[in-house]
């Protein structure tokens, strides 16, 4: 096709395109028009509802999904960025999450009415890591090791070392855990938190739950059963031609005791 067709054929496009009707021009596609922003009032009454919540993950989830929303302006997602960054990090139960969640109100807009108290922060918590760092690098008991990780925000793994070792954690860590959705009173069916030790009676009713469930429990050891003593032969049990017919008897397997759950 010739650059003449091709210019009729446009120039014919474009006519037809103006004869459909002048009224249409100027209208924008639905596709481009942009998603109608929250409003402040909406966005307070929603921050407030969250900051409201006492449960630590409640607070940090509905925070989360606000984060999820796509109708924010740049100053209510930073907002909502330094508010979860301020409670991770000053709750002390996920450190790690307010650094990361500093940054990216920074990365995002340097200059916004939080940014230079976000940069502050962040050196706060970045020098809290090292020293949390520095002393589970030390020898430490399981309890002291599982505060520093838990604080991190390796809730998982810490809770893993409590599941894996089958020790009963203390009453302040217990209750940390029942609130992060870990521990749970008397649900059957669900492995139960004391294993060894003497009985205590806070955990009575305790049982892992939500994610701790699956989580590999201790090894529990398997005890052989007293061995018998050995039979003496008697003159009966020999043959004429001096074998032992007691070798016929069948042996009995010894039993495994294991302990209990």
């Amino acid at each position: 096709m010739g650059w003449a067709m091709k210019h009729f054929l446009t120039g014919a496009a474009c006519a037809f395109a103006l004869g459909l009707g002048i009224a249409a021009v100027g209208a924008p596609p639905a596709s481009a028009q942009e998603t109608v922003e929250l409003s402040m009032e909406e966005f307070e009454a929603l921050i407030d509802q969250a900051m409201g919540r006492k449960n630590p993950q409640a607070y940090d989830d509905a925070l989360s999904r606000l984060l999820e929303r796509d109708d924010l302006s740049s100053f209510m997602r930073g907002r909502t960025l330094f508010e979860r960054a301020t409670r991770r990090w000053k709750d002390g139960m996920d450190k790690f999450g307010a650094v990361s969640d500093f940054e990216a109100l920074l990365a995002m807009d340097p200059n916004h009415p939080f940014a230079n108290n976000a940069e502050i922060e962040l050196g706060y918590a970045q020098t809290e890591i090292g020293y949390i760092e520095d002393d589970m690098d030390d020898l430490q008991t399981l309890s002291e090791w599982f505060e520093g990780a838990f604080a991190l925000g390796l809730h998982e793994q810490a809770v893993a070392r409590y599941r894996k070792a089958g020790i009963s954690p203390p009453p302040d860590q217990i209750e940390l855990m029942m609130a992060f959705g870990y521990l749970c009173e008397d649900t059957p069916g669900a492995p139960k938190l004391h294993q060894f030790g003497p009985a205590r009676p806070d955990l009575a009713d305790l049982h892992w739950c939500g994610a701790a469930a699956s989580m590999p429990g201790p090894a529990l050891k398997a005890q052989p059963a007293p061995i018998a003593a050995p039979q003496v032969q008697t003159q009966a049990d020999a043959t004429s031609d001096g074998k032992n017919i007691a070798a016929n008897e069948t042996e009995t397997e010894p039993a495994i005791a294991v302990a209990g759950p």
